[in-house]
C-alpha cells in the first residue's frame, strides 16, 4: 500500500507541471497578443502614410487652409473614419493610447479645431462621437506629456 505522503508529494508535482502548463500558455498567448496588435498597428501606418489624399490633407491641416471648406465630402468621410478605426483600436486594447497618440494624434487634433475643415459637417454630430472622443483622449495625453516628460522607450504596441 503507497504512503499518504507519497501520495500527496505526486499529487503536488501534478499541480507543479500543471502550473507550468498554464504558464506556458499564458506567455504564448500574450505573445500572440502582441504580435496582433503589431500587425493592426502596421496596417494602419500604411494606411495614414500612403494615402496620397491624407497627404493632401496634412499639409492642408497643417496651416488649416482655407481650402479645407471646399474639400469633398468623401473626402473628409475617408479621413474621418480612418481615425474612427484608431479610436475603435484603443477603445478595444489593439492599440495603447500612448502609441495612438504619438504616431496619429497631431493630425486628428488638427483636424478638430480646424473650423475650415468642418464648414460642411457638423462637428457636434453624434456621428462624430468616437472621432471627438478619440480626440478628447489624445489632448488629454497631449497634456500629460507637456506636464511631464515621458519616455518614448517605454511605449509598446
Amino acid at each position: 500500500m503507497a504512503s499518504p505522503i507519497g501520495g500527496r508529494a505526486m499529487m503536488l508535482d501534478m499541480l507543479a507541471i500543471a502550473d507550468q502548463f498554464q504558464v506556458k500558455g499564458l506567455i504564448e498567448y500574450m505573445r500572440q497578443n502582441a504580435q496582433k496588435r503589431a500587425e493592426y498597428y502596421t496596417s494602419m501606418r500604411e494606411r495614414f502614410k500612403e494615402n496620397d489624399r491624407f497627404q493632401e490633407l496634412f499639409e492642408m491641416l497643417d496651416n488649416d487652409d482655407p481650402e479645407l471648406a471646399e474639400l469633398p465630402y468623401h473626402k473628409k468621410l475617408d479621413f474621418l473614419g480612418f481615425y474612427e478605426d484608431i479610436a475603435l483600436m484603443v477603445n478595444s486594447g489593439l492599440l495603447k493610447k500612448p502609441v495612438a497618440h504619438y504616431m496619429f494624434a497631431y493630425y486628428a487634433i488638427r483636424c478638430w479645431e480646424s473650423n475650415n475643415f468642418w464648414d460642411n459637417l457638423n462637428r457636434d454630430s453624434p456621428y462624430w462621437f468616437l472621432f471627438r472622443d478619440f480626440v478628447n483622449q489624445m489632448q488629454k495625453v497631449e497634456k500629460s506629456l507637456m506636464q511631464k516628460p515621458h519616455p518614448i522607450r517605454r511605449y509598446k504596441l
